[in-house]
């Protein structure tokens, strides 16, 4: 996954024959091998020895966050590429991703879960963290660039990603985001910044989400 978003960013200074070849080998073992043809939901780990899924915590783990944040990647590479099919195939994943990972009761992304609905192995499964939320944003916003014909669908998740956002995340008096939220969407831990949570995730999704939407803007 992050070599497809690392080999973006590095197109300028690496031969484009590699970039091509890169590119093309991450969407391949993403879309073909960690995405499941059956529910379209993207899998953690997978054996590396033939690409099967293992009956047990790891092999059913679904990391929400990183399967969305996956297709935004490759919706870059769509782009580049020119590949319609592939934008719609990431679109499709989307959206299926978060049909399974939101919480009906509390709203919101849950952290981890197990594509069986056994419950997950790690304890804080069903907290919702800021990354995922704005990773998710991302993906939505980009996925309405490459798909305006679905937009009335994306832009319902749209709205609800970002209103749980600003309503649960966003520290109103102090500023910035807040990084970790119980299940019911209470704040967990106050610090804004950790081993985990610098100066990455939130810029960057603003400032992505705002390009995009200037590129979405200029398209009228």
């Amino acid at each position: 996954m992050m070599m497809c978003n690392l080999a973006m960013e590095l197109e300028h200074l690496i031969d484009k024959q590699l970039i091509q070849t890169l590119t093309n080998e991450c969407t391949k073992e993403i879309i073909n091998e960690f995405r499941q043809t059956d529910s379209g939901l993207v899998l953690e780990y997978i054996n590396a020895s033939d690409g099967s899924r293992s009956d047990s915590f790891e092999g059913r783990l679904l990391n929400p966050g990183h399967g969305i944040e996956a297709m935004w990647f490759l919706l870059d590479i769509a782009e580049r590429q020119n590949n319609k099919e592939l934008a719609s195939i990431c679109v499709d994943t989307l959206l299926k991703i978060l049909d399974y990972s939101w919480d009906e009761k509390y709203c919101g992304i849950f952290y981890f879960l197990d594509i069986e609905r056994h419950p997950p192995q790690q304890l804080e499964w069903d907290q919702k963290l800021w990354w995922v939320h704005l990773e998710t944003l991302i993906a939505l916003i980009k996925a309405i660039d490459h798909r305006p014909d679905r937009m009335s669908e994306l832009f319902v998740w749209l709205n609800k990603v970002q209103k749980y956002t600003i309503d649960h995340f966003v520290d109103a008096e102090g500023g910035e985001l807040f990084g970790y939220l119980n299940r019911q969407g209470e704040v967990l831990l106050n610090l804004k910044g950790g081993k985990w949570k610098g100066c990455y995730h939130v810029p960057r999704a603003f400032y992505l989400c705002w390009k995009t939407l200037d590129k979405i803007s200029k398209k009228k």
